[in-house]
């Protein structure tokens, strides 16, 4: 057995290699993810200035190859596992950092985050906050807006232009507008976008990076929380450090669907812990975060189905099933109070209407999709897997599919096996629907983690193997290089 776990880990790894390496090299030829004349990555043509993100890479890869050390972390006490996952967060967050500010050297690039955010092109929640004079009024008519906002916000709902809204307010309250250095910033601001915005404004864009950024590096300790539930700890650990080299993690860090990743796992582990403890606490809070998810996209509707199958998928293979269901209604019901919390709040005090504003996001997204765009059905089919697999990270998505023989077998993994078919699942019907085409490295982010739970659970199951972890780590930072260097990951004009 140890003499096949070997070859095993040294297979894998020279799959992962060839697979990171044949990336770089269509990527150096010209290759544009994408279709052709509908949608696709384009070639950066500007350059990329990235040796402040090889520092922070540097730092990172060795913390995650040694979290993947699983055995080490078992010996480790709470207090540093604490600091350790802590630790994980912020280097995450420097390198997300690193690379949206790679553009020059810091002393003139660290603003450029803040040019994404305002941007019209890139993020256009920002722009259309601009317009936003009484909160209540503008939320109570949001459906009879919509048509006339810029193509995101008038597919969602207004939850991310009222995010923007709230941090200009507040930076206006506290951020010290007088400053030149942000005068400047927002005389920038405006000659390149045609905007009006005022020097706290600009501090406004360059905070809502951070904050976005932060979320999504946040996202990993209810990743470990929940896969603690799913696999153990060892499992927990190694999953979370190959999560930290995500492509899509690491270069979105201005998209606000980092926030839709963190609250789609803060939904999961809360869920789970709801139905599995039986916790009224866990039930409410899911069905809480559930509803802010979908206050801020429909997307997230995904999350719900993906979770409701999951539960169905686990009752059946529970050994109780009837008792097991029963606990799934209860707990659902529970959810539903906390949704409902929410949604009653929203309307007593902001006359928000749910209900009209969907009807009109999905008509809209309907004519951006197959009208104004008119992007292909079946090329999409197929290209949104392999976008999909670049975001996640080649090298996490082969140890992904390694793993499905092993944990196939694994008694230990009858639950994380209910939980990544429910996942499987929706993913198919959701690519099959053609709903989403093209893009989807960044509008599906918050779908990507479960693969690093699927290939930390077997690689921390197999001592020797996870050898091969702190190669994939450093494989995964490998490729988001690559990615960075060669493709224009945001287009702000």
């Amino acid at each position: 057995m140890p003499d096949t776990t070997d070859k095993s880990a040294t297979r894998l790894v020279l799959v992962a290699g060839a697979a990171t390496v044949g990336l770089g090299v269509a990527l150096s030829g010209g290759w544009e993810p994408g279709i052709p004349g509908e949608w696709v990555w384009e070639h950066n043509a500007l350059g990329a200035y990235l040796l402040p993100a090889l520092v922070a890479a540097l730092l990172l890869v060795p913390v995650g190859a040694v979290l993947c050390r699983s055995e080490r972390w078992s010996r480790m006490p709470a207090l540093g596992r604490g600091v350790s996952l802590a630790a994980l967060v912020l280097l995450v967050l420097a390198l997300q950092w690193a690379l949206l500010t790679a553009v020059g050297p810091p002393s003139v690039s660290w603003s450029a985050p803040g040019w994404i955010i305002a941007s019209p092109n890139a993020t256009t929640y920002f722009s259309a906050s601009l317009d936003v004079r009484d909160v209540k009024t503008w939320i109570a008519e949001y459906p009879q807006h919509m048509s006339k906002l810029p193509h995101h916000a008038q597919t969602h709902p207004p939850g991310f232009v009222l995010l923007f809204v709230l941090l200009r307010r507040a930076a206006a309250a506290m951020a010290p507008g007088e400053q030149p250095v942000f005068a400047a910033l927002a005389e920038s601001y405006n000659e390149t976008f045609g905007l009006g915005l005022t020097p706290t404004d600009a501090v406004a864009a360059v905070a809502g990076a951070a904050i976005i950024a932060l979320a999504g590096a946040l996202s990993l300790i209810p990743l470990y929380l929940l896969g603690r539930e799913l696999v153990g700890a060892k499992g927990a650990v190694c999953a979370v450090g190959l999560a930290a080299g995500m492509p899509g993690l690491l270069l979105l860090g201005a998209s606000g669907d980092q926030i839709i990743l963190l609250l789609a796992v803060l939904t999961a582990w809360l869920c789970y812990s709801g139905w599995r403890r039986q916790s009224v606490v866990g039930a409410l809070l899911a069905g809480l975060t559930a509803a802010v998810g979908l206050f801020l996209s429909l997307g997230f509707a995904v999350v719900a189905a993906w979770l409701a199958v999951w539960v169905v998928l686990g009752a059946l293979r529970s050994e109780n099933p009837r008792a097991a269901f029963r606990r799934a209604v209860i707990s659902g019901a529970t959810a539903l109070v906390g949704f409902a919390i929410l949604y009653l709040l929203l309307y007593s005090l902001l006359g928000y209407r749910p209900l009209a504003v969907a009807q009109q996001a999905f008509a809209a997204h309907r004519d951006v999709t197959t009208v104004a765009v008119a992007r292909s059905y079946w090329k999409w089919l197929l290209m949104n897997p392999l976008e999909a697999a670049m975001f996640t990270g080649f090298p996490l998505v082969i140890a992904a599919l390694w793993s499905r023989p092993t944990l196939s077998r694994d008694a230990a993994s009858a639950r994380l096996r209910s939980f990544l078919a429910a996942w499987l699942i929706v993913l198919v019907v959701l690519n099959l629907s053609g709903a989403v085409r093209g893009e989807v490295g960044r509008i599906w982010l918050f779908l990507f983690w479960p693969a690093a739970l699927a290939a930390g659970a077997w690689l921390a199951s197999r001592p020797r193997l996870a050898a091969a972890a702190p190669v994939l780590v450093l494989l995964q930072v490998s490729q988001v290089f690559l990615m960075r260097g060669y493709l224009t990951i945001y287009s702000i004009l």
